[in-house]
């Protein structure tokens, strides 16, 4: 019998259709499926999309136009190109599936493209036909791709975790308008990886990209023109070899917006970093704009905040102002706090009628709309409160999922509570991983908590796939640890980990690079995500074992009653990380990091209650909202802060100092209700600029634009704020 069972469990028919059946006939107590409680909202439409088996690849154009809504198995689905319209959906396998070129219709609504790669040595080609507006589309999870748009009409549409080019031409004709880019990381050395043509017949504009990352930049990585507006959050350009034009070109765009841009051009090539011809240039903290030979056009109206250099211009005869902010460093623990307006710094209120009116009317802009507040979904708990209890006695699946990962690679588990007594170990080559059938149906559960659930620790350069289940109990659901591992283009949907010490412990690995997590939730963790350095000597020659994290992106997360959501402290600098609408809710500290340019979009901060929220070297807090807070020092201990458009609603002091360091904080179109200067430490200062935020604690420095050193304020436009978000908007 024992041989049947093995023989039932581990032949292919377990994979096929016919899967129910073979697991019946082994006449052996395996898990029961999960009843009244459902998964996550994108998990449902995933799994009741249609199932087309690789083996009817041939009608993959007959299963979308009959089905609707078609999801792959893993592997190539070569063939004839397809087409998509309107309300149709495509899922490649979690771990993406190889298919054939797609066309988007023209006039197509609610097209969702998912998980995707091309077929071998090719790219994959997404393209938007031209005629009728194709809107509120996603395409999401691509990699090697190329999406191209010549003369098409595209509007409110999602590009999130592409790998490869964007190539959007509307020169002649159409026009593109509020499509949000999110995590898009550019094919190596290759150049336009972001194309973004307009025409003023039908203008384009409130186009976003956020966090992208250009890496081995050749020259002219973008090419943005002919737009009403554009607007760039996080940028990270790296060459590696010789440059061979501009990188970031901005040309013949009316407003020209700019939050963190990173990188250089190295090897003396004369190149400039960006190339800027806008009408107006709002820019914040943009170290890769100035610290290069950037340049900008006469005409351009620039209003510059943090930047230690100024742009050059072009030559001849100005027209456009130059308005700029900076930190001119004395030492570490002293700086000039200046605002210069063509060249001349502005120490009390100014009263010239064209410079007043010049700051002023770019500090304020045009008022759109927000982008709305992130909705999160109650995150299923299937197994309830009891769960503890019921795990005792319970048969041991352990060498039954490691079986299928060792046979078949992807483990696609089927409904059920699955127990295990030992750590599951899956081979970061890529071609390994565990896939359920959902959050609220397939648990995989410690039957103690002294082990991790899943383990990562074989693999130099690679990833592994998980996506749609849950691990419960366990000391770590998830442990990455090789101190040669680099995980990289690393990707995990729809995970749940629950009740343990670590949800993801990352312990003495080499690096975390350029990866994208979604839809993971965190919840009564110790700590969520914890990174441990490597103990090992670092030289020149031997960088296995730094540890960091890098350009990696976490969206739609949920971090919900964990003691410490994120404790990440990399040995090498960590550097543009990101976490977009997520939510953090309940514990000590939310984020406890020592990363550079670490971003958090459009989040919640929420019942927190340690020193601090959040405590990182460097924190951009971009559209984020903080309440119902208690902390006990202050909301954030970081060296610099630049705060864009956000709420900070608790009473309570923003920042407090930093040992060793003087604290700078940069706040723009926000709501303080705190005290907004700082806690003054007897040896380090804090420096301080309020644009057009209302300091509630602090009535007399609650004006447009404020320099302060500690608690002493310089008013330089005596006027009354009005704040509101001017990056995260809708046009």
């Amino acid at each position: 019998m024992k041989f049947l069972i093995y023989f039932l469990l581990f032949s292919p028919l377990v994979f096929s259709q016919n899967y129910q059946y073979a697991i019946e006939e082994s006449q052996t107590e395996l898990p029961v499926a999960i009843v009244g409680v459902n998964n996550q909202l994108e998990e449902i439409e995933y799994f009741k999309a249609y199932l087309l088996p690789i083996t009817k690849k041939a009608t993959l154009q007959q299963a979308l136009d009959t089905y609707g809504a078609v999801r792959l198995e893993k592997g190539d689905y070569s063939g004839v190109d397809i087409a998509m319209k309107s309300n149709q959906r495509l899922y490649g396998h979690p771990s993406t599936t190889g298919v054939p070129s797609i066309t988007i219709e023209k006039g197509s609504i609610n097209v969702h493209i998912e998980s995707l790669k091309p077929l071998k040595d090719s790219h994959l080609k997404i393209t938007f036909s031209p005629g009728s507006a194709t809107k509120d589309c996603t395409i999401k999870n691509l990699k090697f791709a190329e999406i191209i748009a010549n003369n098409a009409m595209l509007d409110s549409n999602q590009f999130i975790d592409i790998l490869g080019f964007i190539r959007i031409d509307n020169s002649i004709s159409g026009y593109s308008r509020n499509n949000k880019i999110i995590k898009h990381t550019g094919s190596q050395g290759n150049n336009n990886m972001l194309l973004l043509k307009g025409n003023r017949s039908t203008p384009s504009y409130g186009n976003i990209a956020i966090h992208s990352n250009y890496l081995g930049s050749g020259g002219k990585t973008t090419d943005i023109d002919n737009l009403e507006s554009f607007t760039y959050i996080g940028v990270d350009c790296e060459t590696y070899g010789g440059v061979e034009d501009d990188l970031i070109n901005i040309n013949k765009v009316d407003k020209f917006k700019a939050f963190a841009t990173m990188g250089t051009i190295g090897y003396n090539s004369g190149y400039a970093y960006a190339d800027i011809d806008a009408k107006d240039a709002y820019l914040i903290s943009n170290y890769g704009i100035t610290s290069t030979n950037s340049k900008v056009s006469l005409r351009t109206n620039v209003l510059s905040f943090d930047n230690a250099k100024s742009m050059d211009r072009l030559a001849g005869q100005v027209t456009g102002f130059y308005a700029n902010q900076y930190f001119e460093g004395i030492s570490r623990w002293e700086s000039h706090n200046k605002f210069e307006y063509n060249g001349v710094d502005q120490n009390v209120v100014i009263n010239d009628p064209a410079v007043l009116s010049n700051v002023t009317n770019s500090i304020l802009g045009t008022q759109y709309t927000p982008w709305q507040r992130p909705y999160w979904e109650s995150i299923p708990d299937p197994l309830g409160s009891k769960w503890k209890n019921e795990r005792v006695g319970k048969p041991d699946n352990t060498n039954f999922i490691q079986n299928l990962i060792n046979t078949n690679g992807v483990a696609d588990l089927p409904e059920g509570v699955f127990y295990i007594s030992s750590t599951l170990n899956i081979p970061a080559d890529g071609l390994h991983g565990i896939s359920g059938k959902g959050t609220a149906k397939t648990i995989i559960v410690g039957i103690t908590d002294d082990f991790p659930l899943i383990s990562v620790t074989s693999g130099k350069f690679g990833n592994i796939s998980l996506a749609n289940l849950t691990l419960q109990g366990g000391s770590t659901g998830l442990y990455v640890s090789n101190h040669q591992m680099m995980m990289v283009y690393q990707s995990l949907k729809y995970i749940v980990f629950r009740d343990q010490a670590y949800g993801i412990q990352i312990s003495d690995i080499y690096g975390l690079d350029n990866c994208f997590f979604e839809h993971l939730a965190f919840i009564n963790c110790n700590i969520g995500i914890s990174m441990k350095a490597w103990s090992g000597e670092i030289t020149p020659h031997n960088i296995a074992g730094s540890t960091y994290v890098d350009k990696t992106v976490f969206y739609k997360c949920q971090f919900l009653n964990c003691s410490t959501s994120l404790d990440i402290r990399s040995k090498r600098a960590s550097n543009m990380n990101a976490w977009v609408d997520c939510k953090f809710d309940g514990g000590l500290m939310a984020a406890n990091m020592n990363g550079d340019s670490t971003f958090f979009i459009n989040c919640d901060f929420t019942n927190f209650t340690g020193d601090y929220t959040l405590n990182s070297n460097m924190l951009n807090i971009i559209s984020c909202k903080f309440y119902n807070n208690s902390n006990k020092k202050s909301t954030l201990y970081s060296v610099r802060n630049y705060i864009e458009g956000s709420d900070f609603l608790d009473n309570i002091i923003i920042s407090d100092a930093v040992e060793h360091n003087a604290v700078q904080n940069m706040i723009f179109n926000s709501t303080i209700t705190g005290n907004a200067v700082g806690k003054a430490s007897p040896y380090y200062s804090t420096y301080s600029l309020f644009v057009n935020s209302s300091l509630i604690s602090n009535p007399t420095l609650n004006k447009l634009l404020v320099k302060a050193d500690d608690a002493e304020g310089i008013v330089i436009i005596d006027a009354k704020p009005k704040p509101y978000p001017q990056f995260l908007v809708t046009q």
